[in-house]
């Protein structure tokens, strides 16, 4: 095989991961499974020993929401401010960042949580949808790695069909979360409706009564209302 058909098969391959990435990417449903699969598919086509991915968060800091390769209980917990370490920086400039041995580079921060130091190098691009960054994502090897500019543009093109799904499950996420808020105050004002009505007190005692409930039950608000108009039903 010449080196143009070796080329040719490689690039072929690229292409049908990206495909791949994409319709499984649309038929995931929620935002973990969508994390979860970007996270394994981009490691397999990278011949990668990690990917992770960060999102911004209110505060301006990256927060690890999902790895193939660091540490599971650091997700949720680890974080960068954005423009720390290679990954926060690649964010705050939007573009890819590479380095062979990443705890060489000046820009490296070592983030104990992950317990990444099993790995040495890291390729790092923003995740950008509608001229917004909303993340990051990273590769890492166990072996130095010089990162050819194919690496560094294919993670580029990933990072670029993700942030636009992300920011939709993140966006379809944050409508379910007001719908159950929404949902929970209308269940917690019956609940008080009938409180009021059974002990004959007033709306603050009303509430007080939920609120000691549920703390002394370990049960949510939404719970013991729900108890609370069933108990009525019966």
């Amino acid at each position: 095989m010449t080196s143009t058909d070796s080329l040719a098969k490689k690039l072929q391959g690229q292409l049908s991961t990206l495909r791949e990435i994409t319709r499984a990417i649309s038929a995931a449903g929620s935002l973990d499974q969508i994390l979860a699969l970007i996270t394994r598919k981009t490691a397999r086509v990278i011949s990668a020993d990690s990917c992770s991915i960060y999102l911004l968060d209110d505060h301006n800091y990256l927060v690890l929401k999902a790895t193939t390769g660091l540490a599971p209980d650091a997700i949720g917990h680890a974080r960068l401010k954005l423009g720390e370490g290679l990954t926060g920086h690649a964010a705050k400039i939007g573009k890819p960042i590479a380095a062979s041995h990443a705890s060489r580079d000046p820009r490296f921060k070592y983030l104990p949580e992950t317990k990444e130091t099993a790995f040495r190098s890291l390729l790092a691009a923003p995740l950008i949808a509608r001229d917004q960054v909303i993340g990051a994502i990273n590769v890492q090897t166990r072996e130095d790695r010089a990162y050819s500019e194919d690496d560094i543009e294919l993670l580029a093109l990933i990072a670029d069909i993700a942030a636009g799904e992300l920011q939709k499950a993140l966006l379809y996420d944050e409508i379910g979360g007001l719908k159950e808020a929404l949902e929970t105050r209308k269940l917690v004002e019956r609940a008080k409706g009938i409180l009021m009505k059974r002990h004959k007190i007033d709306e603050q005692d009303a509430f007080a009564r939920i609120q000691h409930q549920a703390r002394a039950s370990r049960r949510s608000m939404r719970e013991v209302a729900e108890a609370i108009i069933l108990a009525e039903q019966v």
